[in-house]
């Protein structure tokens, strides 16, 4: 298992008006993702899918899972 942390920025139309998003994603990877992931770049720009689902059974703090990562 391997942890991280994801950031996005970008622009998007809300309401007719354009909305800087700025955020950060704390994240998991486990399996052939977790290799793949500890093989990137730093930084580098990649397209992620996967789930949210609570860090632990008693935490309410929500966790990405990655299960497939596109470069």
């Amino acid at each position: 298992m391997i942890e991280c942390l994801l950031e996005h920025s970008g622009e998007v139309q809300e309401a007719g008006h354009a909305r800087l998003i700025k955020m950060s994603l704390e994240a998991m990877a486990i399996g052939t993702v977790h290799q793949k992931l500890d093989q990137m770049e730093l930084g580098r720009l990649a397209r992620f899918e996967g789930f949210l689902a609570h860090k632990s059974l008693r935490s309410q703090r929500l966790v990405f899972h990655i299960t497939h990562i596109e470069l």
